[in-house]
């Protein structure tokens, strides 16, 4: 196992702090079914926008908290670990959309429901790891400096896959119900 001497990932929170946040925030995640694809999703198909309406709220709590620390940055530029091409910036924030929702969930509630023993979601989350880990071990993370050297090639390559992945694992109306 490696340790990062320096950069974002050899920082840390205090650990009883993160650890009692932890567990207040998993708290009220789990009580409310708390998922920002499905605040979308209920939003467009539900017309209930009570959900959305938490999105918004932490939303605007994150940017308060920020700003009281001093790190808030409005805009693309001068953003921790991230890079300025507009681009391949939309097509990986696509390509998570579209994996989120293809995997029935945002990634914190994925997280909250396989704490309660959902094995798809824990399966899930298990690939967001290897995933993370791949990317950066094979060079398609990006950067501050820009794109790694395959992040175009796998972003391309996951939305082809996800896209196959949508088509045909379609149900026909006879299947539903």
């Amino acid at each position: 196992v490696k340790f990062s001497q320096k950069g974002p990932a050899s920082m840390h929170a205090p650990l009883i702090i993160s650890l009692i946040a932890g567990l207040i925030i998993g708290a009220v995640f789990q009580k409310s079914g708390f998922c920002s694809v499905a605040a979308i999703k209920t939003l467009i198909v539900d017309k209930n926008s009570a959900m959305m309406q938490a999105v918004i709220a932490l939303l605007i709590s994150t940017a308060l908290v920020n700003l009281a620390l001093g790190q808030f940055n409005l805009g693309f530029s001068g953003q921790p670990i991230a890079h300025n091409d507009m681009l391949w910036n939309f097509l990986a924030m696509l390509l998570c959309g579209l994996c989120f929702t293809l995997g029935g969930g945002c990634p914190g509630r994925q997280l909250i429901k396989s704490a309660e023993g959902d094995n798809d979601s824990a399966i899930f989350v298990m690939g967001l790891i290897a995933g993370a880990a791949i990317a950066h071990n094979f060079g398609a993370a990006a950067s501050p400096a820009g794109l790694g050297a395959n992040s175009a090639a796998a972003v391309i390559i996951g939305l082809v896959f996800c896209a196959f992945v949508a088509i045909f694992s379609r149900r026909s109306p006879a299947m539903q119900g």
